[in-house]
């Protein structure tokens, strides 16, 4: 079995470095980006289709060709909180304070009224556990740069590793699961 997943198409938060908010939409001037996926897609048959429910990821779907696929919020980026719709830039000088505690304790910090990374970890794990069990040969999941490299730690266990990944709008991150054994096959395909 592969679990593939695929990081949503470009959007203008991504471009202009805000946080995003649900709403948060694709860029036009990005889609480009996933004509690149679907090449990359071609060699998979894919049984099943699961999204976030953010309407980037469902929209990458589409445009990706996949109109039929299941929403699992399992697979959201992570909730940066209060945070969500400003400028990176802006909240890191307005915001000193939170990032100073955050060095102490990266992945247990909770961002105000949002998550920590631990928490994406553990939801994405449970959403992997569970398609890991699946009667489908691959499964795809368009979901976030924060969730997939989340998914990396269902594997890894040395959090330190964290900074060495990074994943690229459109690329794939591939595990496959065969005899009980959780293989990363690809991380940040493009």
């Amino acid at each position: 079995m592969k679990i593939i997943f695929v990081r949503h198409g470009l959007t203008d938060a991504n471009i202009n470095w805000r946080y995003s908010k649900e709403d948060t939409v694709l860029a036009k001037e990005g889609l480009y980006i996933l004509d690149k996926t679907k090449k990359l897609l071609d060699p998979y048959r894919i049984d099943k289709v699961y999204t976030s429910n953010l309407i980037r990821s469902q929209e990458t779907a589409k445009i990706l060709g996949y109109d039929d696929y299941v929403i699992d919020s399992r697979i959201n980026e992570m909730n940066f909180g209060d945070f969500r719709g400003r400028g990176i830039d802006e909240v890191r000088e307005s915001e000193k304070e939170f990032f100073k505690r955050e060095k102490n304790d990266y992945f247990s910090m909770k961002y105000p009224n949002g998550e920590s990374r631990k928490d994406v970890i553990r939801r994405t794990s449970n959403f992997l556990d569970e398609m890991s069990k699946a009667d489908e040969e691959t499964i795809l999941c368009i979901s976030h740069g924060i969730a997939i490299r989340s998914t990396l730690f269902w594997i890894l266990s040395d959090l330190n590793n964290w900074s060495n990944f990074w994943i690229d709008n459109g690329s794939l991150t591939i595990y496959k699961i065969e005899n009980g054994k959780k293989l990363i096959e690809s991380v940040n395909k493009i």
